[in-house]
């Protein structure tokens, strides 16, 4: 992984610190089991990524993959979206319950896409403090209160050269509270393909 400074992210522990770790997070080449994975569920997420957890280029087990960002609330989002004309809207079929005699196509609507619509939110509210999400960016689903949660991940630790500056970050943090309420700072979250990966990969 190209490295950049990681003190200027502050979403990462600085050189020398060591958390004191659950012992879930031992590097292993089995899977986790289905207990092991409710547990991870309900652990709380890091407002600083362990060092232990970051990836690196040596032959060796690399840590599960972790997103930084926020829990999706759904509502908020979709108000915001109806407030400010962004919802994004999809053609989808009209199931009729008779059968068509004449084998006419089925009629299409336009309907609002909810998880378009939330990204599209997501990326303008970004693009209003400087930061461009990737065009291929779409929501993640992480581990977190004791299920699988959508999340909106700015990057993971497999991508922590590619991560917005630390100032930049907490304007989006200022930003989100102002526009949609969001009050929680982000977070590091597991994704919900929780296992320890046998080599380096990104």
């Amino acid at each position: 992984m190209s490295r950049r400074s990681f003190r200027k992210l502050g979403s990462v522990d600085a050189l020398g610190v060591v958390q004191d770790l659950d012992p879930l997070f031992k590097p292993r080449s089995i899977p986790y089991s289905k207990e092991d994975i409710r547990r991870a569920s309900n652990l709380p997420g890091f407002t600083a990524l362990p060092r232990q957890l970051i990836p690196n280029e040596r032959p060796v087990m690399q840590p599960p993959l972790y997103y930084y960002g926020w829990k999706i609330d759904w509502d908020k989002l979709l108000k915001y979206a109806e407030d400010n004309d962004l919802c994004a809207y999809a053609l989808q079929e009209v199931d009729d319950d008779f059968e068509d005699e004449e084998n006419e196509p089925e009629a299409e609507v336009l309907t609002c896409d909810e998880s378009y619509t939330v990204l599209k939110v997501l990326r303008n509210l970004a693009n209003d403090v400087g930061i461009r999400l990737p065009t291929d960016c779409e929501l993640r689903s992480v581990l977190a209160d004791g299920t699988i949660v959508p999340f909106f991940a700015l990057y993971s630790n497999y991508e922590l050269a590619e991560a917005p500056r630390k100032a930049r970050l907490l304007r989006l943090q200022d930003h989100l509270r102002l526009r949609i309420g969001e009050t929680a700072p982000p977070k590091w979250f597991p994704d919900y393909d929780f296992r320890w990966r046998q080599r380096y990969w990104q």
